[in-house]
């Protein structure tokens, strides 16, 4: 059996998730007993042994991200992501308020209410093409503040293989 923890809360169903430090966590309603919860866990054996290996090794690159490293990619994102933004802004007819180079490490990309764009420093770890598709994704928000279909159709308007540059952000980088 499997060494897990429980967080109850209001909440109505159960989930269960491995954390970023690969601990197994089971969410649960006040009112769910501890066999009921153990059950869960048993049944979803095959779900732990297939995904726990995955978050162990996004933890070992987690790791590997040192300030120093960090500290390099941000200076490299300085350089790289602005042109780029310019360049697809042009292309798409939208305008951002500003740009900014972050150290996030759950999302590449954000565009603010105000159209200012936020970038990790963490995307120069990926070729130039998948950069370039979440330049054209946060330029999109500028246009479109959510994630329609017709969102998606300006992008595709403005770089037809978005999805096949999108997939290489699903791997893992080579961080050495």
């Amino acid at each position: 059996m499997y060494h897990y923890k429980i967080i109850r809360s209001k909440r109505k169903t159960i989930s269960l998730q491995i954390n970023d430090d690969c601990e197994i966590v089971v969410r649960a309603p006040f009112g769910v007993s501890e066999s009921e919860i153990e059950k869960m866990v048993s049944r979803n054996a095959d779900w732990i042994e297939k995904h726990m290996p995955i978050a162990k090794s996004r933890k070992e690159r987690e790791d590997r991200i040192t300030p120093e490293l960090l500290h390099e990619l941000s200076d490299r994102a300085l350089v790289d992501i602005p042109p780029r933004v310019a360049k697809y802004a042009a292309i798409m007819g939208v305008e951002p308020t500003g740009i900014k180079i972050t150290t996030a490490r759950k999302r590449f990309g954000s565009c603010s209410g105000r159209n200012s764009l936020c970038f990790s420093c963490l995307l120069m770890l990926y070729p130039s093409e998948a950069v370039d598709s979440v330049v054209v994704h946060e330029l999109a928000h500028i246009r479109h503040h959510n994630h329609s279909p017709a969102f998606y159709d300006f992008i595709l308007s403005v770089m037809p293989d978005y999805r096949e540059r999108e997939r290489i952000l699903k791997r893992p980088p080579d961080i050495r």
